[in-house]
């Protein structure tokens, strides 16, 4: 049985009863023996003792019951567990489940047990004392028992499912899971309507938070959070309905205290104290009934390349922490501040989350420096480094006198001792690019063992002190080093070692040596706005765990995949995603899901090595271009920084396919991208004033180093930070995601100024208004934002529609003659139903005085004013539209496109130009062809309505549908293997929006 393993897992984290607020199999329950000794006895599977001559019984809520050891005569005790909503009463009277869930009776009685199920429940049965069925259990007692009700969700007219499977992989216990379950418009009415259960009905304990509404109110996506024992596979589903309830959790995560005199948040497992600085300075391990000192002490610390100074959280004079989640099941403690040493001149901002899960006694860490300083002149390359470090970490204070250390190795193997002053494993490396060749990169680790790769795990054993630590993607992210010394008693996690720096730290970027580019090495950001994200895992052990336990966990924990998630179907059909359809297999020999998978995926991303797949600190996540960039008549690598839509498309076939190799790249890349590739401090020197954070790092596709002097328009993207958001509720995606939409809000007004005016500024290119559009939209769908999406994306689209229909001069291809000039061939005048966004000077002009169209990219451009559209009718459904006028945006959409296939579709070779001049090849219709299909389903939907401002217009649309439909064909026929590339993607490889596929499937019922 699939689920066997998870629901035994269950009864641990405090699923079984609402009892006496028992912690499950965690929980010890004491009786008083005759003789007045107190026994002991705990939940679960664990066996009590006692300390007298009598014998206890535990009365705890686990699976089971703790057995007294001892001889002599006691009162039998019987008592109740649980499962679901309901209350368990006896007579004689003595139980009372949700009051009292034991009690003595006289060696003898008969005791009979009535089980009344809580609203929205029904009884099922009864286990252990000799009962079963749903009759009132009698129970004679010679002995004492534990009996268990069991309450089940009551099946329901109209409750509906969500099928959820957890992943098999690698066997950890108590690990919190997480996943973002979408839900059509309307469908879910509050969170509180939702119930996550096994297949057979049975619920499981689980947190739901909603992570955006759509705009009518109804929950667009519910973070759903369990804690669960990985392995094998495990199908879940949520239940949802008006009549849907759930039971609430027994004994749900407790944070006490106030972030100005400190926290503590206690699992039922782990017990952690965080200061008013945001420091983790006492973690306690549950045994039995006492919390044992695990850790007492720890810091956050920076060591300064430039005055080699140690700045640290605990020296902080602007800490702030916040609570951000309590409960019931997952509780998140947010801290920010300054890393600040005495006479220091180089502090450094810095951000900690710490999650913590009931039942779990895992602590995961996400530990942040961002430089927010404003950037005075971005004019200007700077000389030396705005900021450089050359040590980095966290460290803590075991309790233990004396520490067994294991290091992980690679293959599964450990290295390990008794520590005796510092013993540490070191992960090095290194990027080999000479003359413009990407040679790949070499790895090593040193210290207590040797090694390419290693893990990124260790253990610490001393006492009652079992700790793990865990760097997600250690070897990946070089350098790195974990480290134990007995002589101060800390553990630390170098995130950049100062051991990697050797005796001179660089604070410039070091000079080629001959053709051999060079990194520097510390931990440093060229311009002022850089920040570096890392990501760990505390796992306080009861015990020693075994070396193939802590192998396993880690694993686990360095898997970039879903674990917990629906099917394609449901994600398809929750809209949340966009209008998309289930994609063909990924492993077929034919299609264009097969074609992204094998012809380009695997042939780069799979690779051992290779511009798809960089490594190291500040390169892991990102693409290198294929080709170079050359300073000081050197070639060196440049890098995308994730253009082109960015890791959501990734995401997106994840959805579409199912394939986690899909969500593996897009979470890597995503990670990258929202710590080095956005300026997260104020910029001035290039647009008019000073603009705030979030410009992220996009001015071409050969990113030097992955910085750059000001953002192109038509590079806007968010990588996959609003996918990420509402995949995972992942915070620090949702951080940035909100800085970047930020900075479109504050520069709106300058860039898009209103009322329209053709003079007061130069335009070249659709795709200059359609990303940043793209940007707009996401937040809003991400956040459910109903005022941005009217004063940010509606001011935007409002822009368009004024510059649409201001009559222009169209220069560049006459389709008449087949002739590109200079000559004036027509006025573009929406009025006259011949409107297009008339350039100053078109982009890919081939010297032409041109004003006309670049087709590849007017696809993104009338794409997101489509997004924009569909998105406006929901919030104008529910009274909180844009105001804009609808039969002006269908009307702009289709003139639009019609002016696009006229004067940039060739019908001899059937394709899409380059550009209106530039017509001997084509720039590709990837983008281009969901606006085709789409408009076209309006243009008959508008016609049959009779809301078509003017029947006469558009008339190249007869070609609309045969256009689309040929590529549609031609996409699903690719063959595999026809078309290669082992460089990565592009961007344009990818169809955008995968909307498409659906709008053909429907229109062509196939």
């Amino acid at each position: 049985m699939k689920n066997a393993r998870f629901w035994s897992a269950l009864l641990a984290v405090a699923v079984l009863s609402a009892c006496g607020g028992s912690k499950g199999a965690e929980e010890t329950g004491t009786t008083t023996p005759s003789n007045g000794t107190a026994g002991s006895g705990s939940g679960g599977t664990d066996t009590g003792s006692n300390t007298g001559s009598g014998s206890g019984s535990g009365s705890g809520s686990g699976s089971g019951s703790g057995t007294g050891s001892g001889s002599g005569s006691t009162t039998p005790v019987l008592t109740l567990t649980r499962t679901g909503s309901g209350t368990i009463t006896s007579a004689p009277a003595g139980i009372s489940c949700g009051g009292t869930c034991s009690a003595s009776f006289a060696t003898g009685t008969a005791v009979e047990l009535t089980a009344t199920a809580g609203s929205g429940y029904t009884f099922s049965g009864w286990t252990g004392g000799g009962c079963s069925g749903t009759a009132s259990c009698k129970v004679t007692l010679s002995s004492s028992q534990v009996v268990q009700a069991d309450f089940v969700p009551a099946t329901v007219t109209g409750t509906q499912y969500v099928p959820l499977t957890l992943a098999s992989g690698p066997a950890a216990a108590r690990v919190p899971v997480r996943t973002g379950v979408p839900f059509p418009v309307g469908a879910v009415s509050s969170i509180a309507k939702l119930r996550l259960e096994t297949t057979a009905g049975t619920e499981v304990p689980a947190q739901f938070d909603a992570l955006v509404y759509w705009p009518d109110g109804s929950v667009k996506v519910a973070l759903t959070q369990i804690v669960a024992s990985l392995g094998s596979q495990a199908d879940y589903r949520v239940a949802y309905g008006p009549n849907v309830s759930r039971a609430s959790l027994a004994t749900p995560v407790s944070v006490t205290g106030t972030g100005s005199t400190g926290l503590t948040v206690d699992t039922g497992l782990v017990q952690f104290a965080v200061t008013t600085k945001g420091v983790v300075n006492k973690v306690s391990r549950k045994s039995g009934t006492v919390y044992n000192p695990v850790i007492d002490g720890g810091e956050f610390f920076l060591v300064n390349a430039k005055d080699n100074l140690e700045y640290t959280a605990s020296a902080a004079g602007d800490a702030v922490v916040t609570v951000e989640e309590s409960g019931p099941l997952r509780a998140v403690v947010k801290a920010t501040g300054t890393l600040t040493a005495s006479g220091g001149s180089n502090p450094i901002k810095y951000l900690v989350r710490y999650y913590a899960s009931q039942g779990s006694d895992k602590i995961d860490v996400e530990a942040t420096i961002i430089d927010d300083r404003k950037e005075d002149n971005v004019q200007v390359v700077p000389t030396t480094f705005a900021f450089a470090a050359k040590a980095l970490g966290l460290r803590w204070n075991y309790v233990a006198t004396s520490a067994e250390y294991r290091f992980g190795g690679e293959n599964g193997a450990a290295y390990g001792g008794t520590a005796a002053g510092e013993t540490y494993i070191a992960q090095g490396g290194k990027f080999n690019y000479v003359d413009g060749v990407d040679n790949g990169h070499t790895f090593s680790y040193t210290g207590a063992g040797t090694g390419a790769k290693a893990p990124g795990w260790m253990a610490v054993d001393g006492g009652n002190a079992h700790i793990g630590v865990m760097v997600k993607d250690f070897w990946q992210q070089f350098p790195n080093e974990l480290s134990v010394n007995t002589t101060t008693k800390t553990i630390t996690a170098s995130l950049f070692p100062a051991r990697s720096v050797g005796a001179t730290a660089q604070t410039t970027a070091p000079a080629p040596t001959a053709t051999e580019y060079l990194r520097a090495n510390t931990l440093y950001f060229a311009r002022p706005g850089g920040a570096k994200t890392y990501q760990l895992r505390l796992a306080i052990d009861e015990a020693k765990a075994g070396t193939t336990d802590l192998v396993a966990l880690n694993e686990s924990f360095q898997r970039h995949r879903l674990e917990l998630m629906s099917t394609p179907a449901w994600y398809a059909a929750s809209g949340v995603f966009g209008d998309l359809n289930v994609g063909a297999s990924t492993t077929g020999a034919t299609g264009y899901n097969a074609y992204l998978m094998q012809d380009i995926y695997e042939r780069s991303v799979e690779k051992t090595d290779g511009n798809a797949t960089m490594f190291g600190w500040r390169d892991y996540g990102d693409r290198l271009r294929a080709g170079w960039n050359v300073v000081n008549n050197v070639k060196i690598p440049s890098f995308y920084n994730d253009t082109h839509v960015g890791a959501n498309n990734f995401f997106t076939q994840f959805l579409r396919t199912g394939d986690q190799r899909w969500y593996g790249i897009a979470e890597i890349a995503t990670n990258h991208f929202r710590d080095i590739d956005v300026s997260h401090g104020p910029r001035s020197g290039y647009w008019d004033g000073t603009t705030p954070a979030g410009e992220i790092h996009a001015i071409s596709h050969e990113n030097i180093d992955h910085q750059v002097r000001n953002m192109h328009w038509g590079h806007a993207h968010v990588s996959g930070m609003s996918d990420s958001w509402l995949l995972t509720g992942d915070k620090r995606s949702k951080d940035v995601l909100e800085e970047v939409a930020m900075w479109w809000k504050a520069v709106s007004p300058q860039f898009f100024k209103r009322p329209f005016a053709m003079a007061d500024k130069y335009r070249e290119a659709e795709r200059d208004y359609g990303w940043p559009l793209y940007v707009m939209n996401e937040w809003v769908r991400a956040t459910g934002d109903a005022t941005y999406h009217k004063d940010v994306a509606g001011g935007l689209v409002d822009y368009l529609n004024q510059w649409f229909r201001t009559p222009a001069n169209h220069i560049g291809y006459n389709a008449a003659t087949n002739v590109i000039s200079n000559n004036v061939i027509n006025q573009n005048n929406a009025a006259a139903g011949t409107g297009y966004w008339t350039m100053t000077k078109m982009d890919n002009n081939l010297g032409y005085n041109a004003t006309g169209t670049n087709p590849w990219m007017a696809g993104a451009f009338l794409g997101n004013i489509i997004k924009f559209y569909e998105a406006d009718q929901l919030f104008t459904a529910a009274g909180k539209g844009s105001g804009l006028d609808r039969t002006q945006i269908v009307d702009m959409m289709l003139q639009g496109m019609d002016y696009i296939v006229k004067y940039g579709y060739d019908d001899t070779k059937q394709w899409f130009v380059y550009s209106e001049t530039t017509r001997t090849y084509s720039g590709g219709d990837t983008h281009i062809i969901y606006p085709l299909a789409y408009l076209d389903r309006l243009y008959k939907q508008e016609k049959a309505a009779g809301r078509l401002v003017n029947s006469s217009w558009y008339t190249s649309q007869p070609k609309w549908a045969t256009i689309a439909t040929r590529r549609y064909d031609e996409l699903n026929a690719m063959k595999v293997g026809a078309n290669t590339q082992s460089y990565g993607f592009y961007g344009y490889e990818m169809v955008y929006p995968a909307d498409f596929f659906k709008v053909m499937q429907d229109t062509l019922n196939r």
